[in-house]
């Protein structure tokens, strides 16, 4: 492989990877907005976006934690810094959300959207592990799992660079409404 080539690495543990909240809730939001009028589809529309918006190769905080030692990833929690990150992202999108969208008309259908794409991996990921023994979220965890993709820690910038791009459509489109 040459330098210019990009690595996607196999399906590795989800508690390793999880792309941040923004373009999740954005893109659920934005999604929602374009397709329906209905709080109950437009939190589905975000659910189901979630999983396509994972197949594109991403960064998150995760990515430079464990990398490059296999063992970690798949018995290591994750440290307290990603808690903080991960607690301050939800305060901060939601609170912008609230901000900017407020008096939209679609404010409701807006924060289904929303909801719904970051629903998968309140579901799926820490704390909430445990959950995956269960019917229904056994599946969620199964198409979460196939459907996630990470680039290498060395390609970080093309997955910050789709992340951009999908939280810079997603608002464009929002606002545009």
């Amino acid at each position: 492989m040459t330098g210019s080539e990009v690595q996607i690495l196999p399906r590795a543990p989800l508690k390793d990877r999880n792309m941040t909240i923004t373009p999740h809730l954005l893109s659920g939001a934005a999604g929602a907005v374009a397709i329906t009028q209905s709080l109950p589809v437009a939190f589905l529309i975000g659910f189901f976006l979630h999983f396509i918006i994972d197949a594109i190769p991403h960064v998150d905080p995760g990515t430079f934690f464990w990398s490059g030692d296999k063992v970690k990833k798949q018995t290591e929690s994750w440290p307290l810094w990603i808690y903080i990150f991960a607690a301050s992202e939800f305060i901060i999108v939601w609170s912008l959300i609230i901000l900017l969208f407020k008096n939209n008309p679609n404010f409701g259908i807006i924060m289904m959207g929303g909801l719904g794409g970051i629903a998968v991996d309140v579901l799926d990921n820490n704390p909430y592990r445990t959950m995956r023994q269960f019917p229904v979220f056994k599946q969620i965890h199964w198409l979460h799992d196939k459907m996630h993709y990470d680039l290498s820690p060395n390609k970080w910038y093309l997955g910050l660079s789709f992340q951009v791009v999908i939280i810079g459509v997603s608002l464009w489109y929002l606002l545009k409404f």
